[in-house]
């Protein structure tokens, strides 16, 4: 008897889903990020450093691969010449 009256107490605690619903929302509102506006001339200064970015990336990753490469080429060309 004890356990049914502490479940019906907890069952007129809990809440229900419009209450949820609605805190939820509330929450959700609050947390909405506000960017700053950029005129045209700023969108394009970071459009720019974006792209320059992206291409001194694609240079260092291709670099990369190439040494890669040629670490792989040359510890086969090893194994085979001295096996």
């Amino acid at each position: 008897m004890k356990v049914i009256k502490a479940n019906r107490a907890l069952l007129k605690k809990s809440r229900s889903l419009r209450e949820l619903r609605k805190d939820y929302l509330e929450y959700s509102e609050e947390t909405k990020l506000h960017f700053k506006e950029l005129t045209n001339v700023e969108r394009k200064v970071v459009r720019d450093k974006i792209r320059a970015q992206a291409k001194k990336d694609r240079i260092q990753e291709i670099v990369i691969y190439i040494i890669s490469f040629a670490i792989v080429l040359g510890s086969f060309y090893a194994i085979y010449y001295y096996n």
